[in-house]
């Protein structure tokens, strides 16, 4: 009788794993091996907004001369002599 139940019980079975939503964290189950990465509510919203530009992938910083700093002050620091920086006591 138990190999009866040995045979029936790999077609009646679904193995699954613990996994969090990678938009809102929750967790969830799906099947093991599966490719689904947002939980079901996150899924249809996600669904419903327009595909990613492929634009991002081809822009890059332009690869200019670096900026020439003399005195290693930077720009708009003229006007600032005046002012304690360490007055916030030590916070960071």
């Amino acid at each position: 009788m138990k190999a009866k139940a040995r045979e029936s019980s790999p077609t009646n079975e679904l193995c699954l794993e613990l996994k969090y939503c990678e938009r809102c964290g929750g967790l969830w189950l799906r099947p093991v091996n599966g490719g689904q990465i947002y939980c079901a509510a996150c899924g249809r919203q996600m669904a419903e907004l327009p595909p990613a530009s492929k634009e991002a992938e081809s822009a890059r910083l332009p690869r200019g001369r670096r900026c020439d700093m003399d005195n290693g002050d930077f720009e708009g620091d003229e006007g600032n002599e005046g002012i304690d920086l360490d007055a916030a006591g030590g916070v960071a």
